[in-house]
């Protein structure tokens, strides 16, 4: 009987149907989606500094950060695409060849976490001094955003 911390049985990138299927990317994966969003909170705090007195600046800059993410992936489907083609599973998946192969929901899911990591970063930039915000927000989501990597042992050590 599976553990709360085990992983289901593989399965090849279009099948992906949880969140938990995410636990299995390449370590590359999560260092790269890891690294996005740090260079996104990072940026963030240059925006609201400019432009953080203004109400529409905040929901501006998650649709630019939305769009520049979705872009590439929108691009990569339209001449990147090969009917028939095999999907590797998703702990074989190359960070930049299968980026645009996965189920539509895990780009919403992927759009829900960086909308969630610009709110709270904005929000901590409007409360506290700015360098102690960017370090506490950041030290946070490098937590959160790297942990199924980190934990990754420990899940296979309970299968």
């Amino acid at each position: 009987m599976p553990t709360p911390l085990s992983l289901p049985p593989t399965k090849p990138l279009d099948q992906m149907n949880r969140l938990g299927d995410m636990c299995r990317f390449p370590a590359l994966v999560n260092a790269g989606a890891t690294l996005n969003v740090l260079l996104t909170i990072a940026a963030t705090l240059i925006v609201f500094a400019r432009f953080g007195a203004l109400p529409w600046a905040l929901p501006c800059w998650i649709a630019a950060v939305l769009f520049l993410n979705l872009m590439p992936v929108a691009i990569l489907r339209v001449i990147g695409w090969r009917a028939g083609e095999p999907y590797p599973f998703v702990e074989q998946m190359n960070f930049s060849g299968d980026q645009h192969r996965f189920p539509d929901w895990v780009y919403l899911a992927a759009s829900a976490n960086m909308a969630f990591w610009i709110a709270l970063a904005w929000c901590g930039f409007a409360v506290l001094p700015p360098a102690t915000a960017l370090i506490a927000v950041q030290l946070l989501a490098l937590l959160c955003t790297f942990a199924p990597v980190w934990l990754r042992p420990l899940r296979q050590r309970a299968a």
